[in-house]
């Protein structure tokens, strides 16, 4: 019994002396404006020496109202360190620092007013009022991050099961890509093949082409050259086979511009610098000038209208190469027409080959199509590949609880805008007049501080304003219930900002504690 009595004594006898320890130590003395954790610097006992190790002073010279210290550690109470920190104690709310040239400014900084103790009855001590209104607002979002910390579950299960189905597609579509890239390589085998032999096939055709088309070019410059040289004997007047400038002066198809006379500048362009021209010079050079002239004075060609010089210049060769089996009655249109007739590949023409030349010529056709169609399968994998890849490569989160919201597409509504985050992708702006849409950035990165990475997005490069810079916005993420946006603004020209709530932030693990409070 009396054993019992001295145990139950000595328990609260010990408790006793813990909580005057505790207050004891609560009550350590200190200088206005240092907090608890550093008054083991500012010992009344012995000089003090100021943080940076530069000045010792007595330590009745800390909190004198001059400053002593270069980084003003010995005015910490006062405002005569322009660099100087005052600490608020703030009992009951958080503590606070502040720059010292606050200290008795007017204005109340610290929520328990020790910052202006000049004149006390200026500020109220409003910190317990505060603290609780912080309590509530911590607990709310507490209440928050656990209500939606179900839900991040939930997304975070969902983004595993896309990544590890997004690694599955891209492993299936390496295989496919394989398989993809054999079946080309044969399909170009067999088109090369059966093109060889197609290309051995039509050689006969363009062989007998290219002899027909030799042929009848034979055929048209001897009747050029026929036509010319009946025309130069018809106007060699004294037949030495020379055509002087006194015998072409007085043929009219010289007189270009229909003068009534050959002058100086018609006689240069068919004869240049010469005085004369031989026959066979007037064949090469002076009858594809002339012919056109000629054709118009027989009524044979009529232009659609007035030709200047330089252009008869540009048309002259292919007049030049006219089909004249007659030549005075052929129209120099159907002539062009032939000679483009001749440029057309076998390939393309509309020649008929016999049934075996056919078969040869289809099953190249068809070897053909079916390589493309296996090189297009190709290129759609290994595009397919590349997005797939370029995926699994993005940050989606530590758990990836925001893979599932990458492509999703949100809206908000102001007066003037509506405005389109798409997640992980871009974001836009587009006025409800029914002007364009305005890119306001692409995906760019996570932005959040080291210890929450994942609260701030950046989009950049978006549409550049007029006379300015690219436009950008910055997505500043909460936790939420459910994903949404819940304003934008544009706090600075081109720079748009957006408050997005979403589950995905709603992590317990990393909810804001209330920082502890080191005065008791």
């Amino acid at each position: 019994m009396v054993i019992s009595f001295w145990i139950g004594n000595f328990h609260s006898f010990a408790l006793i002396i813990c909580t005057f320890v505790i207050y004891a130590c609560s009550e350590v003395p200190r200088p206005r404006g240092v907090s608890l954790s550093k008054s083991s610097l500012y010992s009344p006992t012995k000089d003090f020496t100021c943080f940076d190790g530069t000045v010792t002073i007595p330590f009745s010279y800390v909190n004198d109202d001059y400053c002593d210290c270069f980084d003003g550690s010995d005015e910490p109470g006062t405002s005569a360190c322009l660099n100087g920190i005052f600490h608020c104690t703030n009992a009951g709310h958080r503590p606070q620092n502040i720059p010292s040239s606050r200290v008795n400014d007017g204005v109340c900084d610290c929520c328990d007013g020790t910052d202006e103790y000049a004149e006390p009855d200026t500020c109220k001590n409003i910190c317990e009022e505060m603290g609780k209104e912080a309590r509530a607002e911590a607990q709310r979002l507490a209440d928050l991050h656990k209500a939606g910390n179900h839900f991040r579950l939930e997304l975070i299960e969902k983004g595993n099961k896309k990544r590890n189905e997004m690694a599955e597609q891209l492993s299936q579509l390496e295989k496919d890509k394989e398989e993809a890239l054999k079946i080309m390589a044969e399909k170009e085998a067999l088109k090369n093949e059966l093109e060889a032999k197609e290309n051995e096939v039509l050689q006969v055709y363009r062989d007998a082409e290219e002899k027909e088309r030799q042929r009848k070019a034979e055929e048209e410059k001897e009747a050029v050259t026929k036509e010319a040289m009946e025309y130069f004997t018809r106007i060699d007047s004294n037949q030495d086979d020379v055509l002087t400038t006194d015998e072409i002066k007085v043929i009219n198809s010289f007189d270009k511009n229909k003068d009534g006379e050959v002058d100086q500048e018609e006689l240069q362009y068919f004869l240049g610098n010469n005085e004369n021209v031989d026959k066979d010079t007037f064949i090469s050079t002076t009858w594809p000038l002339l012919k056109p002239l000629v054709m118009m004075e027989q009524g044979m060609y009529q232009p659609t209208s007035e030709v200047e010089d330089n252009d008869q210049d540009a048309n002259h060769d292919a007049v030049g190469e006219l089909d004249n089996d007659d030549a005075e009655e052929e129209n120099v249109d159907e002539e062009l027409a032939h000679d483009v007739d001749q440029d057309v590949e076998p390939e393309q023409s509309s020649q008929s080959y016999d049934e075996e030349t056919q078969k040869i010529v289809d099953e190249a056709t068809e070897a053909r199509r079916q390589w493309t169609d296996a090189e297009r399968t190709v290129r759609e994998i290994e595009s397919n590949i590349k997005n797939f890849q370029q995926n699994l490569e993005k940050d989606y989160g530590l758990q990836q609880e925001y893979a599932t919201l990458d492509g999703q597409c949100l809206e908000y509504e102001d007066k003037e805008y509506i405005y389109k985050l798409c997640l992980f992708q871009k974001v836009t702006q587009k006025s409800k007049n029914g002007a364009a849409e305005v890119g306001l950035g692409n995906w760019g990165e996570w932005a959040g501080e080291d210890n929450n990475k994942y609260s701030v997005m950046k989009y950049t490069n978006g549409i550049a304003c007029w006379n300015g810079p690219s436009r950008m916005t910055t997505v500043n993420i909460h936790c939420g219930l459910e994903t949404k946006i819940l304003s934008v603004t544009e706090p600075y020209r081109c720079e748009y900002k957006i408050e997005l709530a979403t589950p995905a932030a709603c992590d317990e693990s990393n909810i804001t504690q209330q920082p502890s409070h080191d005065e008791l």
